[in-house]
C-alpha cells in the first residue's frame, strides 16, 4: 500500500472524525433526542442497574450497545461514546473496502472515495443506529473469503448473524461455489464454523437465561411498516378510496400501515421473502453450473450476495431508512468484479439519489410531520416513501438486467 493511498485514509478518517464532533456539539447544544439517548442509554443503564431486559436485537448487539456505558453513566457521555463506537466501525470498513479493492486490482483512492461519499450521506443513520457494524462485517467476511480465508470468513458471518439477523441469508451464498465444484472438506469447515460460532454466543446466554425468543417473536409479530415496498403499493390504492388504511406508531416502535389490507399483506410478506431468497439461490446454482471462468463466478457470487440481502430488505414488511446501510459494500463489491464502468457510474449515481430520497423522506415524515400519525393526510410524505422504493425496484431490476446478461455473454461465448 503506497504512502498517498495511507495519506488520503487519513485524511477522509479526520474529515469524518469532525463531522463526528460537530454532530455530538450540535446535538448537545440544541438539546436533540436521538435514537442514542432516546433509546440505546435507556436500555444500556437498565441492564447496568440490574433491571430485567428485554430487547429487539440479536444478542452479539448487546455487547455493541453496552460497550459506550463501561466509560458514562451520563446520556451524552453516553453517546459520545456511541458516536466513538460507530467512527471506529467506519475506519475499519474504509481500511477492509481499500483491501479489498487491492486484492481485486482495482483503483484504492476511487473505492474509498465511494465508500466514504455514501457513509457520508448516511451520516446520521451511520452515528445514530448501528448498522455500520454488521455492514462492516459483512465486508470484512467477503475479503477473508476472497483471500480464502474461509474458516475466519464463516466466523465474522456468524457473528453478524448475532448482531443482525440478515447475514444468515449469506450463509448460503458463500457455500454455493464450494458445494458446486464439491470442494467438500471447505463447504464442511465453512458450515462448522459458523455453527460453532453461532452456539458460543447462544449457549452462554442461554445458561444466563437470557430470554431468546422475545426477539424472535417481537419481529415475527411486526406489523407492515410504512417504509416497506408492500406498504409504497398499498398507498395509492389507499389515496384511491380503493382500501381503508392508517397509520400508527406501533407497539414495536416503527411506524406501521395498519387496516384490513395491510395487515393481511403483513402475513404473506415474510414467506414471500424466503422464497425469493431461494429463487436467488436456484438461479445462483443454475448459472454456476454454465459459467466456467472464474471471473464470471465471481461476478455471480458478488450479485448472489447483493441480491439476497435486496430480497431481505425489499420483500419483508420493514425497511427502515437505515438498512441502506447493508446494501453499501455489497454493491460496492459489485462493482469491483463489474466489467461495465458506465453500468457502475449509473448505479452509484442512483444509490445516492436513494439515500438523498430516505434522508428527505426521513426528516420530512419523523422530524416535520412528527411521524406516522400525521401520514395519512400528507400526499408529499406517501410520495416520498413511493419515490424511494420505486427507485429500489428500478436498482433491483438494473441489477438482475446486468447479470442476465454477463450471464448471455459467457455462456454464448462458451458454447
Amino acid at each position: 500500500m503506497s504512502s498517498d493511498i495511507r495519506r488520503d485514509r487519513l485524511i477522509i478518517c479526520a474529515i469524518f472524525a469532525s463531522a463526528c464532533v460537530i454532530y455530538l456539539i450540535v446535538i448537545s447544544f440544541l438539546g436533540i433526542e436521538t435514537e442514542v439517548t432516546k433509546n440505546h442509554f435507556k436500555f444500556a443503564d437498565d441492564v447496568f442497574t440490574g433491571e430485567a431486559f428485554k430487547t429487539e436485537y440479536p444478542p452479539l448487539m448487546l455487547i455493541f450497545l453496552l460497550i459506550p456505558r463501561f466509560f458514562s453513566s451520563h446520556v451524552y457521555g453516553y453517546t459520545a461514546g456511541f458516536v466513538a463506537e460507530m467512527f471506529v466501525f467506519f475506519v475499519i470498513g474504509l481500511f477492509v473496502i481499500c483491501k479489498l479493492a487491492e486484492r481485486l486490482g482495482k483503483n484504492q483512492r476511487t473505492y474509498m472515495l465511494a465508500y466514504t461519499v455514501l457513509m457520508f450521506i448516511t451520516f446520521g443513520f451511520v452515528v445514530d443506529r448501528m448498522d455500520i457494524i454488521p455492514a462492516v462485517i459483512t465486508l470484512a467476511a467477503i475479503y477473508c473469503y476472497i483471500t480464502k480465508r474461509y474458516t475466519l470468513a464463516f466466523v465474522l458471518l456468524s457473528a453478524g448473524t448475532m448482531i443482525k439477523l440478515y447475514h444468515a441469508v449469506l450463509f448460503p451464498v458463500f457455500l454455493i461455489p464450494f458445494i458446486m465444484n464439491r470442494e467438500w472438506r471447505n463447504a464442511l469447515k465453512g458450515a462448522g464454523a459458523f455453527v460453532t460460532a453461532s452456539l458460543a454466543v447462544v449457549i452462554p446466554l442461554m445458561l444466563l437465561q437470557y430470554d431468546m425468543s422475545y426477539f424472535i417473536e417481537y419481529h415475527s409479530d411486526r406489523n407492515l411498516q410504512v417504509e416497506s415496498v408492500a406498504a409504497a403499493i398499498l398507498f395509492p390504492l389507499s389515496m384511491l378510496g380503493l382500501i381503508e388504511t392508517y397509520t400508527e406508531f406501533g407497539p414495536h416502535l416503527s411506524d406501521d400501515l395498519r387496516g384490513t389490507w395491510p395487515d393481511a399483506v403483513a402475513t404473506l410478506l415474510t414467506p414471500l421473502m424466503i422464497v425469493s431468497i431461494l429463487i436467488v439461490y436456484a438461479v445462483c446454482i443454475y448459472m454456476f453450473k454454465k459459467i466456467k471462468s472464474e471471473d464470471g463466478r465471481l461476478y455471480l457470487f458478488a450479485n448472489a450476495l447483493l441480491l439476497s440481502v435486496m430480497m431481505f430488505i425489499m420483500v419483508g414488511k420493514v425497511f427502515s431508512g437505515q438498512y441502506i446501510i447493508w446494501v453499501i459494500p455489497l454493491l460496492l463489491f459489485v462493482f469491483m468484479v463489474s466489467m461495465d464502468k458506465e453500468w457502475n457510474r449509473k448505479m452509484f449515481i442512483m444509490m445516492v439519489v436513494i439515500i438523498a430520497t430516505i434522508q428527505i423522506q426521513f426528516g420530512y415524515v419523523s422530524g416535520y410531520l412528527g411521524g406516522a400519525e400525521n401520514i395519512n393526510t400528507d400526499v408529499l410524505g406517501m410520495m416520498l416513501i413511493i419515490t424511494k422504493n420505486a427507485m429500489m425496484v428500478i436498482m433491483l431490476y438494473c441489477i438482475l438486467r446486468a447479470l442476465y446478461r454477463r450471464y448471455r455473454s459467457l455462456t454464448v461465448r462458451i458454447s
